[in-house]
């Protein structure tokens, strides 16, 4: 960001109230007569700050400057880096992976009791939604999985840059569960497993941390990964053939 930029956060910041919901700035006039700035230039910044999920509309109560979520923010800017082609998919993706196994020792160390429970709920919640088909709540439950690791950090870059990754693979992740689950059941001569292995992993994880081994959530973390690799680049099972005719032996007389 610019010098310029900066000095109007600090504005904002100085000359807004606090609020629960972060802090609520000044009218668009009272910031213009504080920073020298016309109106139709401080209406840009604002917008800019919007952009990034910085700054909220509340009925009622004005603009509120608050922390930044994947939803306005950094979820935003990968989805244009790959719209554009800065990145691709796949390097999203293992940035994301390699995150995840990297935060694993972290949330061995800060990870409660409650936590776990709340992740296996979601773990129920995703075979559920497998056992159904419904692709599209399998997947929300799979990122509020994953959300949920990071949010046990407590550290709000974290959650920022993991839900920005997520929400911005999520067409790629939708199709990648459609056809791990679709082989799953293909796999299973047509019917729904009594357990997806696609899901059942994370209960690996959630197991892992109930030991409090670092070792083993690391482990665990790698096996999800390998795991949904290995499924969704397994070929496809084929469908039965019918058997064939053995060759007729020819009678004497037959042409």
């Amino acid at each position: 960001m610019d010098e310029e930029t900066l000095a109007f956060l600090d504005t904002l910041v100085s000359e807004g109230t606090e609020v629960e919901a972060g802090i609520r700035i000044p009218t668009e006039r009272r910031l213009a007569e504080a920073t020298g700035m016309s109106r139709a230039r401080v209406r840009e910044r604002l917008s800019g700050l919007q952009m990034l999920g910085m700054l909220q509309k509340v009925q009622g109560s004005g603009n509120i400057l608050v922390t930044p979520t994947f939803d306005g923010g950094s979820g935003n800017v990968f989805a244009l880096m790959l719209r554009a082609g800065m990145v691709t998919g796949a390097q999203l993706a293992e940035a994301r992976e390699m995150l995840e196994i990297a935060i694993a020792p972290r949330m061995v160390e800060r990870v409660t009791d409650q936590q776990i429970h709340e992740l296996e709920d979601l773990v129920h919640a995703m075979i559920d939604a497998s056992s159904s088909r419904d692709f599209v709540s399998g997947l929300e439950a799979d990122h509020a999985f994953h959300l949920a690791l990071f949010s046990i950090l407590g550290n709000p870059i974290m959650n920022y840059v993991a839900g920005g990754m997520n929400h911005a693979l999520h067409d790629l992740l939708l199709d990648r569960r459609r056809v791990v689950i679709s082989k799953e059941i293909a796999a299973n001569g047509g019917e729904i497993p009594e357990m997806f292995a696609s899901d059942e992993v994370h209960f690996e994880i959630t197991r892992a941390l109930r030991s409090r081994r670092r070792e083993a959530v690391s482990a665990a973390m790698v096996e999800h990964f390998d795991r949904w690799r290995r499924i969704s680049r397994a070929p496809s099972p084929k469908s039965a053939q019918p058997a064939k005719k053995s060759p007729t032996t020819s009678t004497r007389g037959e042409r």
